[in-house]
């Protein structure tokens, strides 16, 4: 924005949220003066951004906190204003102590975020995987799973490059403490394929991949 203020919007699952943050300035001699100018740009900004990116639902908008009422009541009304001019159904409520302003936009059709991407297919949209640690865990219990059921059938572990580097770095005696503890040998293999938060366990002499057979939640 002109003043050096940017907006960070976030889609969530039940809302959009929008932040103001005011850059680097943010006025020394008079910083309500510039949280106001910075805010009332945001205002403006906010309104076009929704219409540009066909936002819809419940939208809150996170305003540089102000101290006056007065300045609250001008944010709101800029945003009221430039909200006026969008074809969709927009309401704007009053700005809370927070600085907040909620707002609802008739959800016409879906947005152009949802319209031009899909969700990660590793991470299921929820932008985390899993550790390598953790997946080393999930591993060692699906071999100590076979071993409590009496499987002597050397096995072919398959890791994500990243987590057999991990093995490599932070757990060098996994191998020969597993091994020692299953009565078979475990040969560890990087595949690049594999996302990584995935392993597979491959029953060597076969080929067999065994790996939902033993799976541990």
């Amino acid at each position: 924005m002109p003043s050096g203020g940017y907006l960070i919007i976030e889609p969530t699952e039940a809302l959009v949220s929008v932040d103001v943050n005011s850059g680097r300035y943010t006025g020394k001699k008079d910083p309500e003066k510039t949280i106001l100018r910075t805010n009332l740009e945001a205002a403006r900004e906010v309104a076009r951004q929704i219409r540009l990116r066909d936002i819809g639902g419940i939208i809150v908008c996170d305003f540089i906190d102000m101290e006056t009422k007065a300045n609250r009541d001008r944010v709101l009304q800029e945003m009221r204003t430039h909200l006026s001019r969008d074809r969709a159904r927009t309401k704007a409520f009053a700005v809370s102590d927070l600085g907040l302003i909620e707002m609802t936009r008739q959800r016409v059709r879906q947005s152009h975020l949802q319209n031009m991407t899909e969700a990660c297919p590793t991470c299921a949209g929820t932008g985390r995987v899993f550790t390598a640690e953790t997946i080393i865990r999930r591993m060692e219990r699906s071999v100590r799973r076979m071993i409590v059921e009496g499987k002597r059938d050397p096995l072919i572990v398959k890791l994500h490059p990243d987590v057999a580097m991990y093995v490599l770095e932070q757990e060098k005696d996994l191998v020969k403490k597993l091994e020692k503890a299953a009565g078979f040998g475990l040969e560890f293999r990087d595949d690049p394929l594999l996302r990584p938060d995935e392993f597979k366990l491959v029953v060597k002499s076969a080929g067999r991949d065994v790996t939902q057979q033993y799976a541990v939640a």
